[in-house]
């Protein structure tokens, strides 16, 4: 027989009923805590059967939420996630209220690890994920453990400058072998959404990682194998409204564009929406706004006939902005000729779709999918002629300039940081080619301000400005000098007034201090 041990002074006299209750009650708390033992799983998840449980007062009081940690419910150690969710980027304390469950994501750092898989609920100002978090407002996201070990395998990356370490290994393999489990039980349960992030946040890491370490098998299969699952509408539209499903399918396509601008793969889903510029060029008030912008001409006679067609659609686009924020800022309708009782939808743009769930039916989203198409052809062909150079820094200079068009609460950081490298490394490689006995085109001048002025990081703008200061010399003295000129000079090109003017005057100034 067990004994128990009483740790007191020799001379306290203890009551002998006390001493019995004491050791009634320490046999008690043993007996219960090696069921809780043997109830132990290999994962260290406890189930703790009812009669375990001792139940004090009232068996239907519920336990405020107030009074708990969603921290404290998860998987594995909080401690770590905690502090990825405090990272450099994170803009508020963390809330230890599950009725603040939605908002655990800082904005920044979702933007930063989580793009394009994150939305903004325009009531609630919540960062929350597509397909969750709708309706009931209070799904315990990092319970389900596939969840929570894709949520750690982005933000352990994204700390870590994207660079796969120890930490993003664990979290990697731990996500693998929940779905392995989640999806052998698939369609039983009521985590099928849960399931299906973890997947897109896997794409995500993959598709992050793979272009700093070639091929993207991974990330292809899972996109394939996600895109199977959520074609069976006899296990999703069961239980999930349409709603939802709409979003996961949204967020599907947006991995598949993004995975292409980062790796140069094809895409592997269809989509097509030209109807919106096809019903502005027939439109007899902007049908002069689809012009090539001159600076392109004399680089588009080598160019697929497609690539003046966006640039082409991309200067019309940025001629309709200025024409919408100006003024009382009203939306352009368009009739639709098809129907002409009825008026087409106004010319969408994202920042006009905040609490949509990221858009896929945009005019922005149109040309993005076209310029991630030919830039997975430039992959293929694999030519670094200075010709070529352009060409490439041209396509990523569409990408970011559509991006920054129009953003709202879908401004991100990765794909817009990745177009500004892409085009710093080409215009670098660029530089290194050209002949000292020539200047250099005008349109090596507006790529470095692109890359320089719409972009958010500190290190890109700095990258951008050493090389206008480096190469300086290969353009005509007081080539930037004066504003005025250089404005002249990017008005060539792509242009905008609501989104490019302030940028670039701020680059140019950047560049003038560090000159003189």
């Amino acid at each position: 027989m067990s004994q128990f041990t009483c740790f007191s002074h020799p001379s306290d006299d203890r009551d002998c009923q006390h001493q019995r209750v004491t050791q009634r009650d320490a046999m008690r708390r043993k007996s219960t805590s090696q069921r809780r033992e043997r109830a132990c799983t290999p994962d260290r998840n406890i189930n703790l059967h009812k009669s375990d449980v001792h139940m004090a007062g009232s068996p239907l009081r519920r336990v405020s939420s107030d009074l708990l940690d969603p921290f404290d419910t998860l998987c594995e150690s909080p401690e770590r996630l905690r502090q990825l969710l405090r990272h450099r980027r994170a803009q508020h304390p963390l809330s230890p209220t599950a009725s603040l469950i939605a908002n655990l994501y800082s904005i920044a750092l979702a933007k930063t690890a989580g793009e394009p898989l994150f939305r903004i609920d325009q009531q609630t100002h919540c960062v929350v994920l597509q397909g969750l978090c709708n309706g009931d407002g209070l799904a315990p996201l990092l319970i389900h453990k596939s969840l929570f070990h894709s949520l750690s395998l982005l933000l352990a990356l994204a700390a870590n400058n994207y660079q796969p370490n120890y930490e993003t290994m664990h979290h990697r393999s731990q996500v693998l072998q929940s779905l392995n489990r989640d999806l052998a039980h698939f369609g039983g349960d009521s985590t099928i959404l849960h399931t299906i992030t973890a997947i897109l946040m896997l794409i995500g890491y993959e598709y992050r990682v793979r272009d700093a370490y070639p091929g993207n098998a991974c990330a292809t299969t899972h996109m394939r194998g996600l895109q199977a699952i959520i074609s069976q509408p006899n296990i999703l539209a069961s239980q999930y409204s349409v709603s939802h499903l709409t979003q996961v399918q949204r967020a599907l396509f947006w991995q598949d564009i993004i995975c292409s601008l980062a790796t140069g793969a094809p895409r592997l889903l269809q989509f097509d929406n030209r109807g919106i510029f096809t019903r502005l060029r027939e439109d007899e008030t902007y049908r002069n706004y689809f012009t090539l912008p001159q600076g392109f001409i004399s680089h588009s006679n080598g160019w697929p006939a497609e690539v003046s067609a966006v640039f082409e659609d991309l200067s019309a686009l940025c001629c309709i902005v200025d024409t919408m924020r100006q003024g009382t800022g009203a939306s352009i309708s368009l009739v639709d000729n098809s129907n002409e009782d009825t008026l087409a939808n106004q010319v969408p743009l994202m920042e006009d779709l905040d609490d949509e769930g990221y858009p896929l039916c945009n005019s922005q989203a149109e040309l993005q999918i076209r310029v991630v198409d030919l830039l997975s052809t430039t992959v293929r062909v694999g030519s670094r002629s200075e010709e070529a150079l352009i060409y490439r820094a041209c396509l990523f200079a569409a990408y970011l300039c559509t991006y920054r068009l129009s953003e709202g609460v879908w401004g991100g950081y990765f794909a817009p940081d990745k177009c500004a490298i892409k085009i710093l490394d080409c215009m670098t490689d660029f530089t290194r080619q050209m002949s000292p006995w020539k200047l250099a085109p005008d349109i090596s001048f507006w790529l470095l301000y692109v890359a320089g002025g719409l972009t958010k990081s500190q290190p890109h703008k700095d990258r951008a400005v050493n090389l206008v200061e480096r190469y300086r010399c290969f353009y005509a003295a007081g080539y930037d000098r004066d504003w005025e000129l250089v404005e002249m000079r990017l008005k060539k090109f792509i242009w905008c007034e609501h989104f490019m003017k302030q940028k670039m005057y701020g680059f140019w100034q950047a560049c003038q201090t560090f000159c003189y």
